[in-house]
C-alpha cells in the first residue's frame, strides 16, 4: 500500500473538518495528500486551505464532478450531507464512481445503532459499501456533543434552557474532535488492519440532559434549566416557532424518543482501544466551548 492520497467530502462540516485538523497533527501529515471535496471552488475559505493540499469541485447532485474529483485518490472520508437523503439518487451514482477509481479504502461516517435501523439512509450506504466490493470503515459514532453547541445553541445562549423531549432516559455522548481523531487514524494506517470493519464510538459516560444541564450550570455560572416537553409542544416550538424544517424536526424526535426509552445509553471501549487513550469528557467539551453559550 502507497502513501495515502485522501478525498475529504463535506470537508467543512462538524467531522470533516475536525478530520483534517487530526490529520494535521500526525507526524506522517507532510507524506499524505489531502484533498477537499467542495461545491464551489471560488469561495474564500481560507481555514480550510490551510489544512489541506488542494481543493477539488464536487457535489454530490452532479455525478460529472466525481471522475475528476477521484482522480488518483485512494482514500475517501465519505460524510453524508444531512439533507441528502436519496441514497439510490445521490450516493448509488458515488460509490460506483469511487469503485471506478479503485479506491482502496472508504471511511463512512454512520450512526450508533445503525445496523438495527433499516429505515436510515446510514443503512441502506453500509449496505451499498459492502456490495460493491470497495473497502470499508465505518464509523458508529454516539450523539454528537456538537448537537448542543449548535442545534441547541440558542435555547441555551439565550433562554438558559436545554429544550427536548428525551425524559430522564440516558444519552452516550461524544465529541467530534474524537470522532475526526479515528477518521484520522483510519484513512491513514497502511497495514489495512481497520478495513471491512465498523466502529461503534463513544465516550465513557452515558448522562441525562438533567445531568448535562448540571454540568453546563457549573461551567457557565448560571442556572441551565432542562425542560422535558410533550412531543407536541417540541415540533410546536421547532418547527412554528423558530422555523426548522419538520422533516429535521421529526428527526429529532425520533432521537429523543430513543433516548427517553433508554435505548441510547450503550458505551464501548472502542476509541480507547483504537487510539490508546481516554475520549474526551462532557466537561472538557463544555469547558472548550464556553464562549459558545455566553449571553449575546
Amino acid at each position: 500500500m502507497g502513501t495515502p492520497t485522501i478525498l475529504i467530502t463535506t470537508p467543512t462540516g462538524n467531522v470533516g473538518y475536525e478530520t483534517l485538523k487530526a490529520l494535521r497533527r500526525l507526524p506522517q501529515r507532510p507524506a499524505i495528500q489531502v484533498v477537499a471535496a467542495v461545491r464551489d471552488l471560488t469561495k474564500k475559505t481560507d481555514a480550510l486551505d490551510a489544512l489541506v493540499d488542494t481543493k477539488v469541485q464536487f457535489d454530490f447532485a452532479d455525478p460529472g464532478t466525481f471522475e475528476t474529483a477521484l482522480a488518483g485518490i485512494s482514500q475517501v472520508l465519505l460524510v453524508r450531507p444531512p439533507q441528502l437523503a436519496d441514497v439510490d439518487l445521490y450516493f448509488r451514482p458515488f460509490v460506483e464512481a469511487m469503485r471506478r477509481a479503485e479506491v482502496q479504502q472508504v471511511v463512512f461516517l454512520s450512526l450508533q445503532g445503525v445496523e438495527n435501523n433499516t429505515v436510515t439512509p446510514h443503512y441502506k450506504i453500509e449496505k451499498l459499501l459492502m456490495e460493491s466490493g470497495l473497502a470499508f470503515t465505518f464509523l458508529r459514532p454516539s450523539f454528537f456533543m456538537q448537537n448542543l453547541s449548535t442545534t441547541h445553541r440558542d435555547e441555551i445562549a439565550s433562554r438558559d434552557e436545554l429544550y427536548m423531549p428525551a425524559g430522564d432516559g440516558r444519552t452516550s455522548f461524544i465529541d467530534v474532535v474524537d470522532i475526526g481523531e479515528v477518521a484520522a487514524l483510519t484513512l491513514t494506517d497502511l497495514t489495512g488492519k481497520y478495513r471491512n470493519q465498523a466502529y461503534e464510538l463513544t465516550g465513557d459516560e452515558a448522562l441525562t440532559y438533567r445531568e448535562v444541564a448540571t454540568q453546563l450550570s457549573y461551567v457557565l455560572n448560571r442556572p441551565i434549566k432542562y425542560r422535558n416537553p410533550s412531543v407536541l409542544a417540541f415540533i410546536w416550538r421547532k418547527w412554528i416557532g423558530e422555523k426548522m424544517p419538520l422533516s429535521f424536526v421529526l428527526v429529532m424526535v425520533a432521537l429523543y424518543t430513543v433516548a427517553k426509552l433508554g435505548k441510547a445509553a450503550a458505551l464501548t471501549p472502542v476509541f480507547r482501544e483504537v487510539t490508546g487513550h481516554a475520549p474526551r469528557t462532557f466537561r472538557q467539551f463544555a469547558e472548550a466551548n464556553r464562549a459558545v453559550w455566553e449571553k449575546r
